[in-house]
């Protein structure tokens, strides 16, 4: 038996810790550390102290690691060093030990690395099926749906601001073209997370809310944007934002911003551009939207003239606010919601 006292005890001892350290990085460096395993082997067989039965068991852990994280053939290579170095440098019969130890744990490493090779490529060839389904959708329901309902939301309107029909026809217009907007800019929504390419194009959980696919702040600005682009507006979008918004105030502005695009539609003017700017502070976040008036009210679109009421109320239920401001044919609406919602606030998103 072992006992510390005894100098060769302590070098049996010594080589059994460096085994064991320099196997510990064979996991996360498979060749550097089979290698440097390798050489301590070397060196403990020309060492006069330990014996080179001292470390079987970490050599079984060694060939099951090289089978788990090298290719076959460098792993065989390398276990066969094993058993090799031992033929040279110490006695025949410790040779066959080895030899069974190769043979018993290499082959279940090897086969566990082919299992998660092919698991790997059966998850990679899933998700690029996935993927290729998503983008079919996206183009199928921008073809149809989306081109459709663009149609809808232009003839509404177009029809809402004709003088000649009766100032009932004229509301139910507006108000189909309204909801036919609102419907467009969710499916919108819907085909940025459908088309997403990158990780991270999308920062929260569309089952987050209820109806209503949430993606990045940005993301809904970027389509409100594009909204007011396909309308005529030159838009000029600035963000500040670093870092991610919480989702609650993500989901109260981006439907603000949708509100907002949706006055500049109605009373904007597309001889001044729109600017869209999104600054995120240290405990608030603020979104401005500035845009020319028309010179001319009587033209503007049908409003149901309750849009800042409601955008308000949104802002109130998450602590926020909105002021707006005209000037010298500018209008300018501001809206600042904290990033920490005081504690009494429901956790429910408002609707």
């Amino acid at each position: 038996m072992m006992t510390l006292l005894e100098p060769a005890s302590l070098a049996r001892l010594t080589f059994l810790l460096l085994a064991l350290l320099t196997l510990t990085a064979v996991p996360m460096r498979p060749l550097t550390g089979a290698v440097a395993y390798l050489v301590l082997w070397v060196v403990l067989l020309r060492f006069p102290g330990p014996y080179a039965d001292d470390v079987a068991i970490t050599h079984a852990a060694l060939f099951f690691f090289l089978g788990r994280f090298l290719p076959l053939r460098a792993a065989l290579c390398l276990g066969a060093a094993v058993p090799l170095a031992t033929v040279v440098l110490a006695t025949p019969p410790t040779v066959v030990l080895y030899l069974f130890l190769l043979a018993c744990t290499l082959p279940p490493g090897a086969l566990l690395r082919r299992r998660e090779s092919t698991l790997r490529q059966e998850i990679s060839a899933g998700e690029e099926r996935l993927e290729a389904v998503r983008a079919e959708v996206a183009r199928e329901m921008h073809d149809l749906v989306a081109y459709s309902m663009s149609q809808t939301v232009l003839r509404a309107r177009s029809a809402a601001a004709d003088p000649s029909y009766p100032e009932d026809v004229r509301q139910e217009l507006h108000a189909i073209s309204a909801t036919a907007a609102d419907a467009l800019h969710e499916l919108r929504l819907v085909l940025r997370v459908l088309r997403r390419t990158q990780a991270g194009s999308t920062l929260e959980d569309p089952s987050a809310t209820s109806q209503t696919v949430v993606v990045g702040l940005d993301a809904a600005l970027q389509a409100v944007a594009d909204d007011l682009s396909a309308s005529g507006f030159s838009v000029t979008l600035r963000s500040t934002d670093e870092g991610e918004c919480p989702r609650l105030q993500a989901v109260t502005l981006s439907r603000v911003a949708r509100e907002m695009g949706s006055n500049i539609m109605r009373h904007g003017t597309t001889d001044q551009s729109v600017t869209i700017t999104l600054a995120k502070e240290t405990n608030q976040v603020c979104l401005v939207m500035t845009n020319g008036t028309s010179p001319n009210p009587a033209h503007d679109l049908p409003t149901s003239g309750t849009g800042l009421l409601g955008m308000r109320e949104r802002l109130a239920a998450v602590d926020g606010s909105l002021s707006t401001r005209e000037e010298d044919g500018s209008w300018t609406a501001s809206a600042v919601v904290p990033l920490e919602p005081p504690p009494a606030l429901s956790p429910e998103i408002p609707s």
